[in-house]
């Protein structure tokens, strides 16, 4: 649902890439291929139906384009107001589907369109839902500054439309801009921020604990703060907080989906920078044991090589080559160039100790 990069060489090349896509947030990926916690909301499924036709099985497999407060935008207009705006929800449709096709200056063009076409129409919902889509693939391209300033005036129109700060929508957006800050290295609003969300999840939380709904922004909330924390040094917290997010993964997905894997893996990482090799090797060896079972899982092939790094650490030669090859092996499978330099580096690393 946001991003860790697998761990490589010393593991120490963990960094966030917030690409959220919960109803569209953009939240932490491995190696920037991944969206993690990629969930829908409930309140999305229509909109998922009506305006995306790439429908997949496995959701991790995707940067998927959904719309983050969505689920408030009542595009399912009545009967007698739908002619009217027919031609908005397919002018946004196609836009979502240039996106997907990663066609972004086309999908620019056409979200414009589809703007004009709603402030014609004086469609405020209609106007909030291009806004934020238009946030979305500003996001995606890295335009951090415009997405931040889109996310924020949909923010506000929900906010002008009495809607609470504590509305699931309200605290994905603010989720949102936190990872924005996060990114633009305003740490103490984006630390702000995602304990902003926190505490009103938390809230939603304890009157229901098996909403479906909170679990999935929850685990997204506490994914993004804990890289965050990750990347500050803070081990401790983070390794709370990535506790707290794989135990929420356990519970939506289950231990055989690539959003467990990954959280295993970032477990792994802080207890290497914790030097607690031991732990480290046991979070990355069911990681790869999970893996195998996903054999769609690109990534495989770097839990290999953490695995390798983290018996290097120990002084377990033979561990070590024997997983960076199967590293390598994967890689090489899967035409990962990646993921085969990095087995590569492993593999020299291992040479030049043993030589």
């Amino acid at each position: 649902m946001y991003c860790q990069k697998l761990i490589v060489n010393t593991l120490r090349h963990f960094r966030i890439v917030t690409r959220s896509s919960y109803a569209f947030a953009n939240i932490c990926s491995l190696n920037q291929r991944k969206n993690m916690f990629m969930t829908y909301l409930q309140q999305i499924n229509k909109i998922k139906d009506n305006y995306s036709t790439n429908k997949r099985k496995n959701l991790s497999h995707t940067r998927d384009y959904i719309i983050s407060g969505s689920f408030l935008f009542n595009l399912f207009f009545p009967q007698e107001e739908k002619n009217d705006v027919e031609e908005l929800i397919m002018t946004i449709k196609r836009s979502i589907l240039l996106i997907q096709k990663k066609e972004f200056p086309k999908a620019e063009q056409m979200l414009h369109i589809a703007l004009r076409q709603a402030q014609i129409l004086q469609h405020y919902d209609g106007i909030t839902y291009v806004y934020d889509v238009m946030a979305n693939l500003a996001y995606d391209t890295n335009n951090y500054e415009k997405a931040k300033d889109l996310f924020k005036s949909v923010l506000q129109r929900l906010i002008a439309k009495e809607v609470p700060e504590d509305d699931l929508a309200v605290i994905h957006i603010s989720l949102k801009i936190s990872d924005i800050y996060n990114e633009i290295g305003d740490i103490e609003k984006a630390n702000t921020g995602y304990k902003f969300c926190l505490q009103h999840l938390q809230n939603h939380l304890a009157k229901d604990n098996e909403n479906e709904d909170v679990l999935q922004l929850l685990g997204l909330n506490l994914e993004k703060y804990a890289s965050m924390l990750f990347s500050q040094s803070d081990y401790k917290n983070a390794f709370e907080y990535f506790t707290q997010a794989y135990d929420i993964s356990i519970k939506i997905n289950g231990e055989e989906n690539e959003q467990t894997v990954i959280l295993l893996n970032n477990l792994a990482s802080v207890c290497y920078m914790l030097q607690k090799y031991d732990d480290t090797i046991k979070y990355l060896s069911k990681a790869a044991e999970l893996g195998k079972k996903l054999p769609d899982m690109v990534e495989l092939s770097f839990i290999y090589v953490n695995l390798g790094n983290a018996f290097l650490s120990k002084g377990l030669f033979e561990e070590a080559k024997k997983n960076c090859n199967e590293g390598k092996y994967l890689a090489q499978a899967r035409d990962d160039n990646e993921g085969v330099i990095e087995a590569k580096k492993c593999l020299e690393q291992i040479e030049s100790l043993i030589a």
